[in-house]
């Protein structure tokens, strides 16, 4: 794993534009100060909307919109880059626990349709139901599909 350089800056740069947005996509071209780390086919940095202290995203260099679409050895390279993101977490902030996150398509709510991985810290003291977020939205589905069953 390498911190800060490595593929990141050996990739050639692409802009590719979104079908939704017509704009650059902001994951394709990352700068190098933004890696945290990456291997061969995957980088991480810090996301820009955190949902806690700590929030990573995992994003593969290759443009694919979502996780159905990576090849299966960057299916099989996420877990290493999950498992290192935990270590550099724990280390750094020492989160009590974790949510890991991919929304995949618009009506999943992903607003870049550049495949990424939230790694979100989770922290003891953290509200039990809060707004927003997939918490927020698996907890409402729950008790709604617990209310009725075929919702």
């Amino acid at each position: 794993m390498t911190r800060g350089s490595g593929s990141a800056g050996t990739n050639p740069p692409v802009t590719l534009v979104t079908g939704r947005d017509r704009e650059p996509c902001p994951f394709c071209s990352p700068e190098k100060d933004a890696v945290v780390f990456c291997t061969a086919l995957w980088y991480a940095r810090w996301d820009a909307f955190p949902a806690s202290r700590g929030h990573l995203l995992v994003i593969p260099f290759r443009h694919v919109a979502g996780y159905f679409e990576t090849s299966p050895e960057e299916k099989a390279s996420l877990s290493e880059m999950l498992t290192e993101g935990k270590r550099i977490l724990d280390h750094r902030f020492s989160p009590s626990g974790y949510n890991i996150v991919i929304n995949c398509g618009s009506a999943a709510d992903q607003a870049v349709m550049h495949c990424h991985v939230h790694l979100i810290p989770r922290y003891a003291g953290d509200p039990d139901h809060p707004p927003g977020g997939i918490r927020g939205f698996v907890m409402d589905r729950c008790e709604r599909v617990c209310m009725n069953p075929l919702a």
